[in-house]
């Protein structure tokens, strides 16, 4: 029990150092984002050196910048989410909220995410995961 609460702290400290280190880039703007879909207009941002490739899946760190406060006050979420650049779909394996907006400030821990793949298409609901994907997803500058 011990070493869960190691991990749990390690991982803790991950995120809250991550955002002061990382180099976010702008991918998308929308209405409504993935988790809140209560704020108005969420911006969509990337570290591409985050970028895990593994066969045709990519594993990035992304931040959802909120319009609005979302329910539990959060102004931005941190996540790590996982895309099948095949399949075209998504999955989030880790998320917490941020007092802050660009991921800043207190944790504010979330329960909103499910860690089950969701198919993306084409349209105004998916159009910014889309462009996070695509992104993630296209071949690497060298």
């Amino acid at each position: 029990m011990r070493a869960g609460r190691m991990r749990t702290l390690a991982l803790l400290l991950l995120m809250a150092a991550l955002p002061a280190r990382a180099e976010w880039v702008k991918i998308a703007t929308t209405e409504k984002g993935f988790f809140s879909a209560f704020s108005r207009g969420v911006t969509y941002y990337i570290d591409p050196s985050t970028i895990v490739r593994e066969g045709n899946i990519r594993r990035v760190w992304e931040i959802q910048d909120l319009g609005d406060k979302g329910p539990k006050g959060e102004r931005s979420i941190l996540a790590q989410v996982e895309y099948d650049c095949v399949d075209r779909r998504m999955r989030t394996l880790k998320a917490t909220g941020k007092s802050l907006r660009m991921a800043g400030g207190e944790i504010i821990q979330l329960n909103i995410f499910s860690d089950e793949w969701i198919g993306l298409k084409p349209g105004k609901d998916d159009e910014a995961t889309l462009k996070v994907l695509d992104t993630v997803c296209a071949p690497p500058r060298n």
